[in-house]
């Protein structure tokens, strides 16, 4: 699975949590800075392990703080 495939995935996801069109999700910002709350970063992973049908852990979206920050992690966990 790329790292592209992966960004558009959970840029979409992002998007309909956030009520957003996926163009509005900058790549760079901080999911706080988008306004993604704990409750919707839960909502948001569980949705992309089962789009992705991979096990991610919830405390990624804190460690990882951006879209291409998680995106690259989890490409990464594919190789």
């Amino acid at each position: 699975m790329t790292e592209e495939h992966i960004k558009d995935v959970l840029t979409k996801e992002i998007a309909t949590e956030l009520s957003m069109s996926p163009g509005e999700i900058d790549e760079h910002a901080s999911f706080m800075k988008l306004g993604v709350s704990s409750v919707q970063a839960l909502k948001i992973i569980n949705r992309l392990r089962k789009e992705l049908n991979m096990d991610i852990n919830p405390v990624a979206l804190f460690e990882f703080k951006t879209v291409s920050d998680i995106s690259e992690y989890l490409a990464d966990q594919f190789e």
